[in-house]
């Protein structure tokens, strides 16, 4: 299922930006991999949606590990035990991937847009661990933000 959220941009007379970035924070890559495909102001974007959309503004790959094999509990995520803990972080802490979309940011400033609407899609690929239909049930963005630098 598409996530869709609505973002500030910054001002059109504001500083110029240099470069946009939108973030995504709190990939879950516990189950399949999976494509996320961008859209801005592209609310009813889908798997099917054109790559040679318009508003279509980049894409990603989060590489899943395929589900939990261990015991109870091997799967989940600790938190350090102390500040001091030097264990590197559990492997399925959740991933954050930086798309950068400086034009297309860009050119919704320049036409006088205040906020964009950012759709994430995720696609899974058929393979023998993972269906495509798997992709409606994936919880995988916890958060997205909008960057700009000057």
């Amino acid at each position: 299922m598409p996530i869709s959220v609505d973002l500030e941009l910054p001002r059109s007379d504001g500083p110029e930006i240099a470069r946009a970035d939108i973030t995504f924070y709190g990939l879950d890559h516990s189950g399949p991999s999976y494509e996320v495909r961008v859209f801005l102001d592209r609310p009813d974007a889908t798997s099917a949606t054109s790559l040679d959309d318009p508003q279509y503004a980049g894409s990603f790959a989060v590489f899943g590990h395929g589900g939990c094999f261990g015991e109870e509990g091997h799967c989940d995520v600790r938190p350090a035990v102390t500040t001091f803990d030097r264990r590197p972080p559990h492997q399925l802490v959740p991933a954050v991937r930086v798309l950068t979309c400086t034009d297309s940011i860009k050119r919704l400033i320049a036409a006088g847009s205040t906020t964009v609407t950012v759709t994430a899609v995720a696609v899974v690929r058929q393979s023998p661990l993972a269906d495509p239909a798997s992709a409606q049930d994936l919880p995988y963005i916890d958060q997205i933000a909008l960057h700009t630098y000057e």
